[in-house]
């Protein structure tokens, strides 16, 4: 019996380690995005609506993205892209502001989300990791109106809510990945 709880926690430390390698992978491709000097390019999109009861709202998306020649032989003009984050900041009137972020890896797959919120309502901050399609990290921060915090990290047994959340997130970054391919072909007509 001793041995197989020394094996089983052997098992969950290499486990743990993998995790927090990926974990570390991810702020390296995270910092690398970010850096200006890497060769990214952005296209950014502003939506201006008059919401009732709020005012003007504004939202500010930007696509970060690597573009090359598809097949410089057939047209040296044609551009394929490489998604690599998405950063989306809205507010609601001036009582709330809103940061969001998506980072893929080189392939497009999400493994990193970001939400931030400030202001009058409420205060928090939610960072989900993932690797291959899976939850593997959650880091939650927030205060409420009253002052109160709550803090927390999982890495193992993720609450229902924060799977619930995480698969949203995956949904809304193919929405905006399917955005990005349909804006960059439009960028085309007419041309």
């Amino acid at each position: 019996m001793k041995t197989f709880l020394s094996f089983l926690i052997l098992i969950l430390a290499i486990n743990l380690q993998a995790q927090e390698e990926t974990v570390k992978k991810i702020r390296e491709r995270y910092a690398q995005v970010n850096d200006e000097d890497a060769g990214y390019q952005t296209h950014f999109l502003e939506l201006n609506t008059m919401q009732a009861a709020i005012g003007l709202q504004t939202t500010k998306i930007a696509f970060r993205y690597i573009a090359f020649q598809s097949d410089p032989e057939e047209d040296p003009y044609k551009l394929d892209y490489i998604l690599a984050k998405i950063s989306i900041d809205y507010n609601i009137s001036d009582g709330m502001e809103y940061h969001t972020e998506y980072l893929f890896d080189e392939n497009q797959n999400l493994i990193f989300y970001y939400r931030k919120a400030e202001g009058q309502w409420e205060n928090y901050s939610y960072r989900y990791y993932f690797s291959k399609d899976k939850l593997i990290k959650v880091i939650i921060k927030s205060i409420n109106e009253m002052g109160l915090k709550l803090d927390y990290t999982d890495t193992d047994n993720f609450k229902a809510k924060d799977l619930n959340y995480a698969k949203e997130c995956r949904l809304n970054a193919k929405k905006y990945l399917d955005f990005f391919r349909q804006m960059t072909d439009i960028e085309y007509i007419d041309k």
